[in-house]
């Protein structure tokens, strides 16, 4: 995620703070030895070509900004930093469709690596936008490009620019290694290019904001071999922990922890006891108009986890005057579905019943797995699970087909 000293939590280009870790975690994942130049579209403040020029120091480096005062700023840290190599500077927008031919002709640059921190945001669709993504192959694989990443767009753009078998590493959001949505966009990305690396940063490695993020190290090349090597970084001064997974199973999801959980020995799971499992019925803004009570995230705390609560007749009006509620009833277990601790916040209905929000699940189980199905859910290897499984960059979600993939043991 970008980072700008202005910036507290993040501003309205979607920028945040850069850990200096993560930026020389990226760089040293790139397996370039003596690159002769790189590129850095978006550079920002130049915290990922601030620790390439420390490894490279005599780079012929070229960066991209939109911001008019990232020049000067780029120069004086790169100054500071003992940088011995080539600075040259492009203002401009990074996702101009003319960039790419702009630094081959105008700046003789042909880039072989680049380092790429995009803004974490959907940005309101352009006509060149489709000419970008076309050219590297992936306009046929887009969720509706009024919802697509900021930093798919800025991957497609860093791979039109780079010569052939070069390089980049990029910062992305949960939802590009992890969402539904972008399924077919990573089917297409195993299956064009060679992506070398997928690393999951641990939450809170940007300041201002918990956000989940993966590194990605993609070579503009056909895929080498039938593997891909998916990393863990388990804290901000642990260990890289690396596991490798077929091609075309880490399409599933670029995500180390998924795939270390899928290799758990198979449990019964929770699809095999559950009588129902829906999503509530109202949203937010119809939890805060109603006068009858409404259950929500924001009514279960830390504290609530895991304890049964009676709930009388809480909604008793709003439900005599709408059947088609969502209702909650004596024996029934309620999860968060969304939130940043959805995993934390599970209850059960004691007594009573209560109609329950849309970022909430009502979970209905046989009788007798009742108790054990509470405890898969608020145990160290549940939470664990849970929040594996929820994808997402700030407001995670959990999908209904994962939840019920919960593993169980009913023992």
């Amino acid at each position: 995620m970008r980072t700008f000293a202005h910036a507290i939590n993040t501003d309205n280009l979607g920028r945040y703070y850069t850990d200096a870790l993560v930026s020389r975690l990226l760089v040293n994942a790139l397996s370039a030895d003596h690159p002769i130049n790189l590129m850095d579209l978006g550079a920002g403040e130049g915290s990922l070509s601030l620790a390439a020029s420390t490894r490279w120091s005599g780079l012929d480096l070229v960066t991209v900004d939109l911001d008019p005062k990232a020049s000067k700023v780029l120069a004086t840290r790169l100054n500071e930093g003992g940088f011995t190599g080539m600075h040259r500077h492009v203002d401009g927008d990074a996702l101009s469709t003319s960039l790419p031919k702009h630094l081959r002709e105008d700046l003789h640059l042909r880039p072989t690596l680049a380092v790429c921190n995009p803004p974490f945001l959907v940005p309101k669709w352009r006509k060149g936008y489709g000419e970008i993504v076309e050219d590297v192959g992936f306009s046929g694989c887009l969720p509706a490009v009024t919802h697509t990443d900021a930093a798919l767009l800025f991957l497609a753009q860093n791979l039109r620019a780079l010569e052939a078998d070069g390089t980049v590493g990029i910062i992305v959001p949960d939802s590009l290694v992890s969402a539904s949505k972008y399924l077919g966009f990573r089917r297409v990305l195993l299956d064009q290019y060679d992506v070398q690396q997928a690393i999951r940063l641990p939450r809170a490695s940007f300041v201002g904001t918990d956000a989940q993020a993966h590194i990605l190290v993609v070579s503009k090349r056909r895929p080498k071999g039938n593997v891909v090597v998916l990393s863990n970084l388990s804290g901000p001064h642990g260990k890289l922990i690396n596991l490798t997974v077929d091609r075309d199973k880490a399409a599933e999801r670029l995500d180390y922890q998924f795939h270390v959980l899928k290799n758990i020995p198979q449990l019964p799971t929770l699809s095999s006891v559950t009588l129902d499992v829906r999503r509530g019925s109202y949203n937010s803004a119809e939890v805060r108009a109603h006068d009858s009570f409404i259950l929500h995230t924001t009514n279960i705390s830390a504290e609530m986890r895991g304890s049964w609560f009676e709930f009388g007749n809480a909604s008793a009006e709003l439900l005599r005057s709408s059947p088609s509620s969502v209702v909650a009833e004596s024996g029934d277990i309620v999860l968060a579905r969304v939130g940043r601790n959805a995993a934390n916040k599970v209850i059960g209905v004691a007594g009573g019943s209560v109609a329950i929000s849309d970022c909430l699940y009502k979970i209905r189980v046989k009788p007798q797995h009742r108790l054990a199905v509470m405890h898969a859910l608020v145990s160290d290897p549940g939470n664990a699970w849970l929040n594996a499984k929820a994808y997402g960059v700030a407001a995670r979600q959990l999908s209904k087909a994962d939840l019920l993939n919960l593993p169980l043991d009913l023992k």
